[in-house]
C-alpha cells in the first residue's frame, strides 16, 4: 500500500503537491486554533502556535502550561501547530532531491546506508525527534531517502511522546512547587 502511494506520489507535479501540502497545513492551524479557543484563550492559543511553528513542540508544550492551558490541550496546540511546517517541508525536501544534481550527487555516498537501514533504522529518528526537532528530522529522513510515510510516522511519535510528557511533567512539576 505505501509504495503504490509512493509511486502516485511521485507522479504528482511540484505546484500539486504544494497545493495539497498547503492545503494540510491549513488544516493542522485550524485544528490547532480549535483547540485553543474552545478553551476561551485567543492570545495565548495564538502565542503558542507561533512559539511551536519556531522553536518546535517541546517548548511550546513547556510553555502552555505557564500560559494556563491543561497538560493535554497545551500538547495538542504544541504538537498541531508543530505539523503546520511538515508538509510544506516534506514537499520541498523531495523537490530539492529531484531538481539540483549536487544534492543528488552527495546522496550516491548516503544510498548504502539507506539501503542498508531504511526499514528499521528510520524509528531512530523517534527519540532523536525531542533532541533534535521535527523539522531535522525530517531531513534526516529525506537525505537517507527513506520512505516519507515511515519517516513521517516516526516523527510524529517522537514528538507526540515528549510533548505530553514534558506538558504534564511540567504541570506536575508545577504543582508540586506550590504545595
Amino acid at each position: 500500500m505505501t509504495r503504490l502511494w509512493t509511486s502516485m506520489v511521485a507522479r504528482l507535479p511540484f505546484w500539486r503537491l504544494m497545493l495539497y501540502g498547503a492545503a494540510a497545513s491549513l488544516l493542522f492551524f485550524a485544528g490547532s486554533l480549535a483547540l485553543g479557543l474552545s478553551q476561551g484563550r485567543v492570545w495565548p492559543t495564538l502565542s503558542l502556535i507561533g512559539t511551536s511553528i519556531v522553536l518546535e513542540a517541546q517548548p511550546a508544550a513547556a510553555a502552555s502550561i505557564p500560559l494556563g492551558f491543561d497538560p493535554s490541550t497545551g500538547a495538542g496546540i504544541a504538537i498541531l501547530a508543530n505539523m503546520i511546517a511538515v508538509p510544506i517541508l516534506m514537499v520541498g525536501f523531495r523537490e530539492a532531491m529531484h531538481r539540483f544534481r549536487f544534492v543528488r550527487k552527495r546522496m550516491e555516498k548516503a544510498e548504502a546506508l539507506s539501503r542498508r537501514y531504511a526499514k528499521y533504522g528510520v524509528w531512530i529518528l523517534a527519540p532523536l525527534c525531542p533532541l533534535l526537532g521535527a523539522y531535522a528530522c525530517l531531513a534526516i529522513g529525506s537525505v537517507l531517502r527513506w520512505n516519507p510515510l515511515r519517516v513521517l510516522g516516526a516523527v510524529v511519535v517522537g514528538m507526540v511522546a515528549s510533548a505530553f510528557v514534558i506538558a504534564y511533567g511540567g504541570s506536575a512539576l508545577l504543582r508540586w512547587v506550590h504545595l
